[in-house]
């Protein structure tokens, strides 16, 4: 076959186009990965539910019902679960879409592009890095304040203390080996690693258990009708207490690394997720509502909620049940940032974003272990010698920012047209998938004229009912339209929330400023106008084994949460996040932008590319690029059959 002239159109973020050329080939199979595909669905889930469930549950929940919420801390847990749910939801359709580690960062880079997908998973480094840092101070802490305070006080006497901004008052030592201890036993294989974190995260689930059973015994509805009543701070409580346990849900991402690893992760990662979620969920809210029965929420010790309120009742013994319970959870959370960060490393590195030898895996173990180690030291260091509690705040930006493009690129990928992709779905169905380790079920399309004509036509098309639309958007390539809605809804959403945040008393009863009402009213106006125009559009037709309901409205929902949170992050956290995005964009524009595979005619997501998009009509970033061919490159990304990437029917005499 002589060799064929395709023709690639990659959109850079700066809007320009550029051209390159490839032979017929056949496109890497996307399930060949150099990572050891061995856990199972039960071993993903205890992942994802050991890394939510650590220190959150023995330390956070008496803080807020205390200091924030009160009895209705059950409400905060609740509202928090459901924002967290609303997220969860898109990632477990992006784990059957794209069974690739790294998690947000191969989503974003699938749907919207390299550039945004280095800021997102430059973020998640960061987050998952100081994650682990804080968790491991926290292990330490506890472990001290078993032993009285005699490791804290040993340090300080023979080795001083730090005197700095965001330095620790002194170097914590145990948290510094703790980390590289765990990190040891992750470099022995992810198999190992797996027993080990299910062990841990069985123990601290009967723990949990146990506190909820032992101390419902002990329970007084009375606790429930003080004074101020079950909301002592009001419905403000309650939302202010949400955003606190927010972060208690940060973790079921972590299941989204493992896309690699899983024997089948197109239905483990979404089944996986809505478990753990579910089960994180009920344990959250019926702790809280054990704690706050057990004792006036007033008399709460923040540091020790759940085994002084045992020892109010006289059940003394219960503080060294809670005890294990707690340096398992902390373990299994150490463990699962451990887990998670090295491998968003791996797939920008195996992307060419990172340096290459990042992206090194062991012959042996099936694990990056350079990359392990390296990650694993850094998060030591950052526990040894640095004040977490400055730095925690720090990490939620990245989390949030993920999920916000993670919910706006579902409704993206909803909305392309399913006929540009190039696919042969195989006859064999799911079952054959589900039955043979190691495989992917595909996403598939109609296969004929009638059935596309069945499914109300092509995704991102005008609705046949909504033509009066045209007047205002004009004729506009398929998907385009749609996703110029999901960013005024985002842009309108930080507005409004910023309004709100920094502008709030202007709009407050009884004489509100004429200004603010306006702009108000106007940002919601357009916020409506925009779930109008999206829903005006067709969704494509592509059966996946794991689809969000309700798209755009639950995805729209998820967006909004998660922008009204990073609103109400302090302001020196934005500084810091710009200072490590300086550093991120210059080491993307030095190193990553030379050195990046996405112009490869088989990139590590099998990226094909079967025709050309229009130059000159763009939305953001490069979404143009990927947009218009989204589909066939998750399709392709997931797909078990290797394919030839045209189709000689489709060959042009042109092209010869």
């Amino acid at each position: 076959m002589p060799g064929l002239r395709g023709r690639l159109l990659v959109e850079g973020w700066g809007g320009t186009w550029q051209r390159m050329t490839r032979t017929k080939q056949v496109a890497t199979d996307a399930m060949d990965t150099p990572l050891n595909r061995c856990l199972s669905t039960l071993d993903i889930t205890l992942l994802g539910i050991g890394h939510m469930v650590g220190a959150g549950i023995y330390v956070l929940t008496g803080t807020v019902a205390k200091d924030t919420a009160g009895p209705g801390i059950v409400l905060s847990f609740l509202l928090a679960g459901f924002a967290s749910l609303l997220a969860a939801l898109c990632y477990a359709e992006f784990g059957a879409r794209v069974p690739k580690a790294g998690s947000a960062y191969v989503y974003t880079y699938v749907t919207i592009g390299e550039f945004w997908a280095f800021v997102i998973g430059w973020n998640i480094v960061l987050e998952h890095m100081i994650g682990a840092a804080s968790v491991a101070r926290a292990w330490s802490g506890y472990m001290d304040s078993l032993f009285d305070g005699a490791l804290s006080n040993a340090t300080v006497t023979y080795i001083g203390t730090l005197h700095a901004g965001l330095l620790a008052p002194y170097p914590d030592f145990l948290a510094f080996a703790v980390t590289l201890v765990y990190c040891g036993f992750l470099t022995l294989g992810v198999k190992g690693s797996a027993y080990f974190n299910s062990i841990f995260t069985l123990i601290n689930l009967c723990v949990m258990a146990f506190v909820i059973v032992a101390g419902i015994m002990f329970a007084d509805i009375g606790n429930w009708n003080t004074e101020k009543g079950f909301l002592p701070f009001g419905v403000s409580g309650v939302v202010a207490g949400a955003a606190t346990c927010f972060y208690a849900f940060v973790g079921f991402d972590s299941i989204a690394t493992a896309g690699e690893e899983a024997k089948d992760p197109a239905k483990s990662i979404p089944q996986a997720t809505l478990v753990s979620m579910s089960v994180v969920t009920i344990g959250y809210i019926m702790v809280g509502a054990t704690l706050t029965l057990m004792v006036p929420y007033y008399t709460l010790n923040p540091a020790a909620a759940l085994p002084d309120a045992f020892a109010a009742h006289g059940a003394n013994w219960a503080k060294y049940v809670v005890s294990v319970g707690a340096i398992c959870g902390m373990t299994t959370t150490l463990f699962g940032s451990l887990f998670s960060l090295p491998r968003c490393v791996y797939a920008m590195a195996a992307d060419g974003l990172l340096f290459s030898w990042l992206a090194r895996v062991s012959d042996k173990t099936k694990v990056p272990v350079i990359t392990l180690i390296l990650c694993g030291f850094l998060s030591a260091l950052i526990a040894l010698v640095f004040d977490i509690e400055k730095l925690v705040e720090f990490m939620s930006i990245g989390t949030l920012m993920a999920y916000t493009i993670v919910s706006a690129s579902v409704i993206i990928l909803r909305y392309q047209p399913s006929s540009r992709c190039n696919i042969k779905s195989p006859s064999h169905s799911n079952t054959q998938a589900a039955s043979t380790p190691g495989t992917v079920t595909t996403p598939t399309t109609p296969t004929s004229v009638d059935d596309i004509a069945k499914s109300d036509g092509e995704g991102g098309e005008l609705r046949s009912s909504c033509r009066w639309l045209l007047h205002l958007v004009g004729r506009q390539e398929a998907g385009t339209v749609a996703t110029w809605g999901v960013v005024i809804f985002t842009t309108c959403s930080a507005a409004l929330c910023s309004l709100l945040q920094w502008g709030g008393s202007h709009l407050a009863l009884p004489y509100p400023s004429p200004w603010a009402v306006i702009l108000a009213l106007l940002l919601v106006a357009m916020q409506v106008f925009s779930v109008v125009v999206i829903l005006a559009h067709r969704q494509n037709n592509l059966v996946l084994s794991f689809s969000v309901p309700l798209v755009p409205l639950l995805p729209l929902v998820s967006i909004f949460f998660n922008v009204a949170l990073m609103v109400h992050l302090n302001p020196m956290t934005w500084i810091r996040f710009i200072v490590w995005m300086v550093l991120g964009l210059v080491l993307y524009f030095a190193y990553g932008q030379h050195h990046s595979r996405e112009g490869e005619p088989v990139s590590s997501y099998s990226t094909l590319l079967t025709e050309p998009a229009p130059a000159g009509n763009t939305v953001f970033g490069s979404v143009q690029h990927t947009l218009s061919h989204v589909t066939a490159k998750i399709a392709s990304a997931a797909s078990e059959d290797k394919k030839p990437i045209v189709d000689e029917s489709q060959i042009d005499d042109d092209d010869l």
